[in-house]
C-alpha cells in the first residue's frame, strides 16, 4: 500500500504559497522590528511543519522560500542590533544541537541515534540561520566530527546487527526479570515502597536505553513488557490506595489520643492520670504510618498537652515536698516530746497517731522515725517490741479506708510470697550440711536466717488477718 496516498499535496502547496507571500510582504509591514523578527521565526517554523508537495513543484517552492528568507536576513542585517541578536540566537541553537548530538554517541540504541542525528542535521542546515563566519566554521567542524562517529557506529552496527540485536534482547529480558522481582518483593512501609520505586525507575530507564531487538521477537517481547509494567503499576496503585485508608485510620487514632490526653488534664486524681497518660504516650508511638506534615502537626499538639500535664505534676510535687519540709519542724518537736515523756502512765497510741496526722504529711524517713519512737516508748512501758509493732499496725489499719486496706494487703501478700520462697531455699540449703557441720559458722547463719524469716512470715500473716477483719 502506498504510504503517501493520504497526503494532501494541493493543500500543502497552498499553505506554502501563503507563507512565501507573507515573507515577501513582511519587510514592508508597518510594525516594530522585534515584532517582524518574531513573525519571521514563526513563519520559518510553520514552513517545516507543513507536509510535502509534488516533486515537480518542490524545487520551485523551496527556491522561492530561500530567496525571501535571504531577503529578510539582508533586511535584518541592516539593523546591527537585530543582526547581533539573530547571530547570538543561531549560535546558541547550534550549541544546543551539538550537545544533543554528543548525547547520541553515548546511546546504546545505534539505529535511533543515527535517525535522530539525521533530523538534527536537517535542522542545522535548513532551520538555523548563520553565525559569525569564523565561529560558524568551528561549530560546523564540531558537529561534523560528532556525525562521523555516529555514522561509523551505524556502519559497525550493520556489520554485527544480528549479534547486537540478540544481545539487546537478552539485556531487555534480564531487566524485565529484575522488574518482576521488584513486583514480587513484599513491601509494607512507605520507605520500602519508595526504595522500590527508585529501583524500578532506574531499571526501566536502563531498559529503555538498550538498543533495538530482532523484528521477529518484538511482538512477544512487547507483550511481556506491557504485562510486567502493568503488574508493577497495579501493585503500586493498590498499595497507595490501601495506604490512604491506613493514613485515615491512624489520623483518627491520633486525634482520639489527643482528646483523651486533654480530658486527663481535668482529672483531679494526678497519680491515676499520670499512669494513664504514660500508657497513651506508648500507644502514640505504635501509630504508624502517618503523612509527615500531619504527623508533625498532631505530635506538636499532643506533646504540648503532655508537657502541660507533667509540668502540673512537677508543680504539685514541688508544692507537696515544700509542705512536707515545713511540717518537719512541728513533727520533730512532737517526737522529742514523746521521747522526753518520763511519766509512768500508759501511752495512748490512738491519741498520738491522731495528733501526728494533724501535723500533716511526713516523708518516709520521718514516718519511720515516728513509728520507732512510739515502739521505743511502748517498750519502756513494758511492752515487747513485736507487741508494740502489732499494736501500732492494728491502730493504723483502723484509720484506713477499704481502698488503702486492699492496696496494703496486696503489698503484704507479695512480700509474704517472696519470704516463703526465700525460706524454701534456705531449708533446701540445710541438706548440703552433714553432722560434722554443726559447728560450721555458715550453717549457724542459715539457721538464724530461717528463724528470722519465719518471724517475718508470722508478723506479715498477722498483719494480713488484721486488715481483712
Amino acid at each position: 500500500m502506498d504510504k503517501n496516498i493520504n497526503i494532501d499535496y494541493k493543500k500543502n502547496l497552498v499553505e506554502k504559497q501563503k507563507i512565501i507571500e507573507r515573507l515577501k510582504n513582511l519587510i514592508n509591514l508597518d510594525i516594530k522590528m522585534n515584532e517582524k523578527y518574531l513573525e519571521f521565526k514563526e513563519l520559518q517554523k510553520k514552513w517545516f511543519n507543513i507536509g510535502p508537495v509534488l516533486r515537480k513543484e518542490n524545487s520551485i517552492m523551496w527556491n522561492n522560500f530561500q530567496h525571501h528568507i535571504k531577503n529578510f536576513y539582508d533586511y535584518l542585517y541592516l539593523n546591527r542590533k537585530f543582526k547581533e541578536i539573530d547571530i547570538k540566537h543561531n549560535e546558541e541553537q547550534k550549541e544546543i544541537i551539538i550537545t544533543q548530538a554528543k548525547e547520541l554517541i553515548k546511546s546504546k540504541d545505534i539505529v535511533r541515534s543515527y535517525k535522530y542525528y539525521e533530523r538534527l542535521n536537517k535542522k542545522w542546515k535548513y532551520e538555523i540561520g548563520p553565525t559569525i563566519k569564523q565561529k560558524d566554521k568551528i561549530l560546523n567542524t564540531r558537529f561534523s566530527e560528532i556525525g562521523k562517529k555516529i555514522y561509523n557506529n551505524k556502519i559497525e552496527f550493520d556489520k554485527n546487527k544480528d549479534i547486537i540485536l540478540n544481545e539487546n534482547l537478552l539485556k531487555k529480558e534480564a531487566y524485565l526479570k529484575e522488574i518482576i522481582d521488584i513486583v514480587n518483593k513484599q513491601s509494607n512501609r512507605p520507605n520500602e515502597w519508595q526504595k522500590k520505586i527508585n529501583e524500578f525507575e532506574k531499571i526501566k530507564n536502563s531498559l529503555n536505553k538498550t538498543g533495538p531487538i530482532p523484528s521477529n521477537k518484538k511482538k512477544y517481547y512487547w507483550k511481556n513488557y506491557k504485562e510486567t509494567i502493568r503488574d508493577y503499576y497495579s501493585s503500586k496503585n493498590l498499595y497507595y490506595k490501601n495506604l490512604k485508608n491506613i493514613y485515615k485510620e491512624n489520623i483518627l487514632k491520633q486525634k482520639d489520643l489527643i482528646e483523651k490526653a486533654e480530658n486527663l488534664q481535668l482529672n483531679k486524681n494526678i497519680e491515676k492520670s499520670k499512669k494513664e497518660i504514660i500508657i497513651i504516650q506508648k500507644e502514640w508511638k505504635k501509630i504508624n504510618p502517618i503523612p509527615y506534615k500531619i504527623n508533625q502537626k498532631n505530635y506538636q499538639k499532643f506533646k504540648s498537652i503532655c508537657n502541660c500535664f507533667f509540668n502540673k505534676i512537677d508543680e504539685e510535687k514541688a508544692s507537696r515536698l515544700q509542705k512536707i519540709k515545713e511540717n518537719q519542724v512541728s513533727q520533730n518537736k512532737f517526737l522529742k516530746e514523746i521521747e522526753n515523756d518520763k511519766s509512768k502512765k500508759d501511752i495512748d497510741i490512738i491519741k498520738l497517731i491522731n495528733e501526728w496526722k494533724e501535723l500533716g504529711q511526713a516523708d518516709s524517713q520521718t514516718e519511720v522515725k515516728f513509728e520507732k519512737t512510739i515502739i521505743k516508748a511502748l517498750v519502756s512501758k513494758g511492752y515487747s517490741k513485736e507487741e508494740s509493732k502489732m499494736k501500732i499496725f492494728e491502730i493504723k489499719s483502723n484509720t484506713m479506708n477499704n481502698v488503702e486496706k486492699n492496696k496494703k494487703t496486696s503489698k503484704l501478700i507479695q512480700e509474704l510470697d517472696n519470704l516463703k520462697k526465700e525460706l524454701s531455699t534456705l531449708e533446701n540449703n540445710l541438706s548440703f550440711f552433714n553432722e560434722k557441720s554443726k559447728e560450721n559458722k555458715l550453717l549457724n547463719k542459715v539457721h538464724k536466717d530461717i528463724k528470722k524469716n519465719k518471724e517475718q512470715i508470722n508478723n506479715i500473716t498477722s498483719q494480713i488477718k488484721i486488715l481483712k477483719n
